[in-house]
């Protein structure tokens, strides 16, 4: 049965390139400030523990430099304590930063909702693929919630959830687990380098870049790398939603899906 793996940023969905930096810079001032207002961990020695804004960004530097591997905004949060000499409170983080992230005017890339809608009424299996650091997964739902669009998705494999992070080709499989579907009937979008080579290592039938979002923030695109080149090329490149159709029929010509039962 064929399935299509999405992304999330800037794929399935996207922020104003202004109001993504905005969020990107309001995630490590929100957890420098619980820091702050946290009590000092015991046993730690005057003069060892750093700033609570440099520790929020150290912690968050090696968690976006971390790839492959998955871990909870939890760690995230025990991690920059540890660096402030502070207590770790990371129940208080992952409150702040669901509060932030349902304040954020996300909106759909244009087309995806019609997409998703099409492909399932076709038959096609969907589950999402992504890398999140500094959000929960619970909050990432609400927010495909809140866009109409998570009633489509059967699947959730969300690096924040689990112990792998793309390229590393064990999400891409735990994605297609609870549909059913192997690699070779699997075709996955994203935006950057490590859609492609998590897709290609997991052995997909094709990894195609999605290029119609590509409005990024300067913050957002230094820190995920959009520009790093990609080699090989990926195979298929799609600019726009509304050119999907053509593609999947080109990539599933035997094998078409023929509508879910209902």
């Amino acid at each position: 049965m064929a399935a299509i793996t999405f992304d999330l940023w800037h794929t399935l969905i996207q922020l104003a390139p202004e109001a993504e930096d905005r969020y990107i810079g309001l995630q490590e001032a929100t957890l420098a400030e619980i820091l702050r207002s946290s009590p000092a961990a015991p046993g730690r020695e005057p003069g060892q523990a750093k700033d609570p804004a440099d520790a929020a960004h150290e912690a968050w530097s090696s968690a976006i430099a971390r790839k492959g591997r998955g871990a909870p905004i939890s760690d995230l949060a025990r991690v920059a304590a540890g660096h402030a000499g502070r207590r770790s409170e990371p129940e208080r983080w992952v409150a702040a930063i669901e509060t932030l992230v349902a304040a954020q005017p996300f909106e759909e890339v244009p087309g995806a909702r019609d997409q998703l809608r099409r492909l399932v009424d076709e038959g096609y299996r969907i589950a999402v693929v992504s890398n999140l650091v500094g959000e929960s997964g619970r909050s990432m739902r609400r927010v495909l919630e809140r866009l109409d669009m998570a009633r489509f998705i059967e699947s959730w494999a969300l690096s924040e959830e689990l112990p792998w992070a793309k390229p590393a080709p064990e999400i891409f499989w735990k994605a297609l687990e609870p549909i059913g579907t192997s690699p070779a009937d699997a075709v996955h979008f994203g935006d950057l380098g490590s859609d492609i080579h998590g897709a290609r290592a997991a052995g997909f039938r094709c990894a195609v870049l999605f290029q119609g979002a590509r409005n990024y923030g300067a913050l957002y695109s230094a820190l995920s790398h959009t520009e790093d080149r990609i080699d090989p090329p990926p195979e298929r490149v799609l600019s726009s939603w509304k050119d999907l159709p053509p593609l999947l029929e080109d990539l599933f010509p035997l094998d078409r899906p023929s509508g879910r039962a209902p």
